[in-house]
């Protein structure tokens, strides 16, 4: 007869294999707080990169559909000179704009007449 306290060998393996949902959960946060504490964050800095595009197709689209000149004018803190487009949506000078991305930089390119962007 066994005693009511004593645990079998087989029931004492299951008990101590594996980890418990808990400690698993645990672990998964302390991961991802320091995954999360290591990355280097840069949205900042490229969001013009990604807005420029945008916003300089739709005043080109505005000067072609009014037939009246618009500016573009620099709302980031780039300080680059403002790009004019004529009423028949033609801009007056080609230009690369750098835009900072991360820890390098990107650039975009204005073609002259058209107004194509080049990105690089």
């Amino acid at each position: 007869m066994t005693d009511s306290g004593s645990v079998s060998p087989a029931d004492r393996r299951s008990q101590a294999d594996g980890f418990a949902l808990a400690e698993l959960l645990i672990g998964m946060a302390v991961l991802s707080m320091l995954t999360l504490l290591t990355l280097h964050v840069s949205g900042f800095s490229s969001e013009s990169y990604y807005v420029f595009p945008e916003r300089f197709t739709r005043l080109k689209s505005e000067s072609l559909l009014t037939g009246e000149s618009r500016t573009y004018e620099d709302e980031s803190s780039m300080d680059y000179p403002p790009i004019r487009f004529s009423e028949n949506g033609i801009i007056n000078q080609a230009r690369t704009l750098t835009f900072p991305y991360g820890r390098t930089t990107k650039e975009i390119v204005i073609e002259l007449v058209t107004g194509s962007l080049v990105f690089r």
